[in-house]
Parts: C-alpha cells; sequence; structure tokens
C-alpha cells in the first residue's frame, strides 16, 4: 500500500466514506449526518460522494452494515450458558458504543445481512444449550429485544433517577437482564425438563 503524498487526499472510496460517517455518526448524532457533512470532512464536493453512493439513505444502510459486521463472532468450547451471555454482553458494549446505530436496526428499514455471524453464533450456543431450534430462534428474538429495548430507553421508569445505583450503570442493568432471561430460557433444559 502507498502512502499518500504529502498535501494530496486520499483517494475517495466507499470504505472512506462510511468510516467518516460512522465518525460524524459517534461524535455528533445521526441528526448531523448529512451527504453534505461527510464531503466537508472529505473536503471535497457532494458530487464526488455521488459517484460512491446514491443518497443518505444508502450511506444508512452501508454504515449498518459495517456495525453489524462488527458485531461479536461465535466463540467455541466452554459452558454455552456462559458463551452466551459474554456473546451478548460483547453486542451490548459494541452496539452502545454506537448508539445511533441501534435506531437505525430498531427503524428495520435498513437490514445488514452481515449480522448473520453473529446471530448464527448465538442460535449455535442456543442449541448446544439444549434448545430445540424453534425454540433457540424464539430466543434468539427475546434476547435481541431484551439487547435493543435496554439500549434504547436508557430511563426505562421514565424518572431521571432510579432508587437503585445499579440502574444507573447501563451494562450492569443489562447484564443483571441478561442473566435473568438466560435463567429462565435454559433453565427448564438445564435442569432436565422442557420449559
Amino acid at each position: 500500500m502507498t502512502s499518500p503524498v504529502p498535501g494530496r487526499r486520499r483517494p475517495l472510496s466507499r470504505a472512506l466514506i462510511v468510516a467518516t460517517a460512522r465518525r460524524i455518526a459517534d461524535e455528533d448524532g445521526l441528526g448531523s449526518l448529512t451527504v453534505r457533512q461527510v464531503a466537508r470532512r472529505l473536503g471535497t464536493g457532494q458530487a464526488s460522494l455521488y459517484r460512491h453512493i446514491t443518497d443518505r439513505g444508502q450511506l444508512l444502510s452501508l454504515l449498518a452494515e459495517d456495525v453489524a459486521a462488527r458485531l461479536p463472532r461465535r466463540t467455541d468450547g466452554g459452558d454455552p450458558r456462559e458463551r452466551l451471555r459474554e456473546h451478548w454482553l460483547a453486542a451490548h458494549d459494541h452496539l452502545a458504543r454506537h448508539p445511533w446505530a441501534v435506531r437505525i436496526i430498531a427503524d428495520g428499514e435498513h437490514a445488514a445481512d452481515a449480522a448473520a455471524p453473529f446471530a448464527d453464533g448465538a442460535l449455535a450456543a442456543l442449541t448446544e444449550a439444549g434448545l430445540p431450534p424453534d425454540d433457540a430462534a424464539r430466543a434468539h428474538r427475546v434476547l435481541w429485544h431484551l439487547l435493543l429495548g435496554h439500549l434504547l430507553d436508557s430511563r426505562p421508569t421514565g424518572r431521571a433517577r432510579t432508587p437503585c445505583r445499579q440502574a444507573d450503570e447501563p451494562r450492569a442493568d443489562f447484564a443483571w437482564a441478561l442473566s435473568r432471561m438466560l435463567d429462565g430460557v435454559l433453565g427448564g433444559v438445564l435442569s432436565g425438563r422442557r420449559v
């Protein structure tokens, strides 16, 4: 790979556009993300960006793919319940670093095929823990909704402060809810009875 010549801009590419858009969304929020703002950050005109993307909608789809591609992958070995817990906590941490991404995901308009390895890993761990495939798919949806709900609603009680100190720590609150959910979903399987 050659280094850019001093005083010259790097060649414009879709990957560079997406990386710049991600930085804008991370720093200023999704509302500040426009094609004009991306072009300004890259020191180019909007027309140059339109050679690589069609519009803001495509940019959002590309951002959804970018974030989904960075979701945690499956890990092998060890207790399936603990692997599930770590898998979902890592997903929480990743999405918490990009809170704007949760809105794109929850909106559902921009599906991300790159999320498939994350989902496949979670489903495999659920079936390895003893859930039949249909129950594993249901459990995956419940865990996904739990994750999105925690990230979307930072004040679920509707109050500025909650009486519990842990509720002010989003990751700890999610970890607690995740453990209880896994206990419920896997409890019957692990104790030898089907729930």
